[in-house]
């Protein structure tokens, strides 16, 4: 978490900036931020004003506005502007830290469900030599034949081979994880198709995993000329701002013949959007407040106005996965209960749940928040499949039984995760689901199958109604019914076949 953090930060002493040590930064202490630092200790705006993204602690995925006695909150990153803040913690007890601290305790704690194939299979052979003896000594005291017990107590000994019973979970996962691969769905261990057979809650992340987790144009409206809407393209591009950004995304996959014109005394206007000077015209772009226009809407807006005439107005959001919906009905008929866990405002949780059918939401979340609300589902006896992208989902994604992480998600997220949907889609996850249960119900029929040949064959063999060769030739039968029934893995019904 912390490897691209700085280690130093600029304190500020009267009126002196000087580089420090993390480790020697004081509660009280004033600490400067610049445009693109990220902050490393929390604190207290108490100068200055600028914007922050704070989606990988919070999962918010629109930037958070900051002035005067607002908290800045470690491991969040200053988007524009310079401030300055009051220290209120020192580098070990920071948010950060914290989530590090928390993160490794989860690692360590993590559940693990046993193979079924274990808990059935551990005493197996040694059971089997047990009743291969005890036959041969009752064959040798009721026959005397020392020849004819020897070979009835190695009829019981091949007959029971436990080839099947081996066979019976590597078979059917190698099949299911070869499967999930080439759906571009990766298994890190294959006892993770069982355990997630096994699960009972999916607990899903909303920023990056169920949305895009990046302001999108959802509606525009332009009355700029060619030349103009080139001068729109030139100026959004000057800003790392989410909100330019979006613009300029869409400006590009709008229009092919996009170029960039000459803009003078470009300037980025704190929190609100940017200026520059246009073929001696004044160009401004940004929200309601610096364009000075009313508009009504749930989305973010970015207008444009050239010498205060409105010649653009962009609707950006946070727009949904296509198949989301989709995918969360399918996990909802396997009887799985699906919870939303999110970082972001109570509203805006709500508002994409009930668009996707999401009934349990958990909003304004720290990261910590979501794994107390895991340790309490494990509490009550459930299997717990967090699903999630950001590093303020690393701590759920250690604390539930299996971690699902998206394949554009954070370095971190993807390494404590148990499974990765490489290509970002929901409909894998569905697909993972499938797999797994599917996979899971294999491993039942070749266990049972397995067991039932072996009730059946055992007390022939013990009978003295099978010789070695039926009984070589019996064996070798049943580890291939079992092998072709793992192979029956591949005719399961998936969204995209």
């Amino acid at each position: 978490i912390t490897g691209s953090i700085p280690t130093e930060v600029t304190v500020v002493n009267n009126k002196v900036k000087s580089l420090v040590s993390v480790e020697q930064v004081k509660v009280g202490d004033t600490i400067e931020i610049k445009a693109g630092e990220k902050v490393v200790i929390d604190g207290e705006v108490i100068w200055g004003e600028a914007s922050f993204d704070e989606s990988s602690i919070t999962g918010e995925s629109e930037p958070i506005y900051k002035t005067s006695n607002n908290k800045i909150v470690s491991g969040s990153m200053c988007i524009d502007s310079v401030i300055q803040y009051k220290a209120t913690t020192d580098a070990q007890n920071s948010m950060l830290t914290s989530i590090a601290k928390l993160l490794e305790e989860s690692i360590s704690k993590k559940p693990k469900i046993e193979q079924l194939a274990n808990q059935i299979s551990g005493y197996f052979s040694t059971i089997i030599l047990i009743i291969s003896l005890l036959t041969f000594v009752g064959w040798y005291l009721y026959s005397q034949s020392f020849e004819q017990s020897l070979i009835i107590g190695i009829s019981v000994i091949v007959i029971a081979c436990p080839c099947a019973l081996g066979l019976a979970t590597p078979m059917a996962t190698l099949v299911g994880i070869g499967i999930s691969a080439k759906r571009s769905i990766l298994f890190k261990e294959a006892t993770f198709l069982e355990t997630m057979a096994k699960s009972t809650v999916l607990a899903i992340d909303k920023t990056g995993t169920i949305t895009h987790g990046k302001p999108e144009v959802v509606k525009e409206s332009i009355t700029a000329t060619s030349e103009e809407i080139n001068a729109i393209y030139t100026l959004v591009s000057n800003s790392n701002h989410p909100i330019s950004k979006g613009v300029k995304e869409y400006l590009e996959k709008s229009f092919t013949d996009l170029s960039h014109v000459e803009l003078s005394q470009v300037t980025t206007i704190e929190a609100k959007g940017l200026s520059a000077n246009y073929n001696n015209l004044n160009l401004i772009g940004g929200n309601e407040e610096l364009t000075n226009i009313e508009h009504s809407s749930d989305n973010s807006i970015f207008a444009v106005k050239l010498d205060n005439k409105l010649i653009a107005t962009f609707d950006l959001n946070d727009t949904i996965k296509n198949g989301a919906k989709e995918t969360i009905s399918s996990i909802k008929q396997m009887g799985i209960k699906v919870i939303m866990l999110t970082g972001d405002n109570d509203a805006s949780a709500k508002k994409v749940a009930s668009k996707v059918g999401i009934e349990h939401v958990y909003s304004k979340l720290l990261p910590q928040d979501k794994a107390n609300i895991i340790n309490q589902l494990h509490e009550n006896k459930e299997v717990v499949v967090m699903v999630g992208d950001g590093v303020n989902d690393t701590i759920a994604l250690a604390s539930s039984d299996i971690a699902i992480a998206m394949g554009s998600g954070a370095d971190i997220a993807i390494s404590v995760s148990d499974i990765v949907l490489l290509d970002n889609s929901l409909e894998k996850l569905d697909e993972s689901f499938k797999l797994s249960k599917r996979t899971f119900k294999a491993v039942k029929e070749n266990l049972g199958f397995s067991l039932l040949y072996n009730v059946v064959a055992v007390p022939l063999a013990v009978m003295g109604f099978v010789n070695p060769l039926v009984a070589a030739a019996s064996m070798s039968l049943s580890s291939l019914v079992v092998v072709l029934n793992s192979l029956r893995i591949k005719s399961i019904k998936l969204l995209n076949p």
